[in-house]
């Protein structure tokens, strides 16, 4: 569906003159990109609404999304599968936030020191459709680093001012790419045994 509308789109940049026929695959492939990120996004807006934790989901994704970028991890072999995946981790998030008592919340700090140390010693983890060369590496270490301990740094601060909810989603935040990092070590295995 994306693949042909802004196949589509493209041509009509190009039948305008603000493009050139050789830049043809770069902008369908911004453009595809582009609608494909906007439908995730209006996806993921639609289940915080529904699930009554707009708030919430976008206080997790702006801890997630930056770290998810240079942590790395597990990556769908295809958009659906993409798309499928990122819409049940975030139903899985919004049910657990809706899921979770309050006196549990008191413990993120355990899950949010516990994912930050997992993720310390495995990040970056490159997947087949993203390999990293040494110094990509060390760039990623260490925004991804930086942007662990600003995350544990936060629920930290969150938990000492008895803000145990927000201390909460962001040791979630944490977990979650945690989790998808370790699934993306496993598969680069497999990928790598076979």
């Amino acid at each position: 569906m994306f693949n042909k509308l802004s196949e589509s789109l493209t041509n009509r940049l190009i039948e305008t003159g603000i493009i050139h026929t050789d830049e043809l695959e770069i902008y369908r492939f911004g453009l595809e990109t582009l609608m494909m990120k906007i439908c995730h996004l209006a996806s993921y807006l639609l289940l915080g609404i529904f699930f009554d934790k707009l708030l919430e989901l976008l206080l997790f994704i702006a801890a997630f999304i930056p770290l998810r970028e240079y942590a790395g991890g597990y990556h769908a072999k295809t958009p659906l599968r993409c798309y499928l995946v990122s819409c049940l981790t975030v139903i899985s998030l919004l049910f657990l936030l809706h899921a979770t008592p309050s006196q549990v919340m008191n413990y993120s700090m355990i899950l949010a020191f516990l994912a930050s140390t997992i993720l310390f010693f495995i990040v970056p983890v490159e997947s087949a459709n993203k390999p990293l060369d040494e110094s990509e590496k060390t760039y990623y270490r260490s925004k991804a680093g930086f942007l662990i301990i600003f995350i544990l740094t936060g629920a930290l601060i969150s938990r000492m001012l008895d803000w145990n909810y927000l201390s909460y989603i962001l040791a979630l935040s944490l977990a979650y790419e945690a989790v998808i990092a370790i699934v993306g070590l496993r598969a680069g295995k497999s990928v790598h045994m076979q």
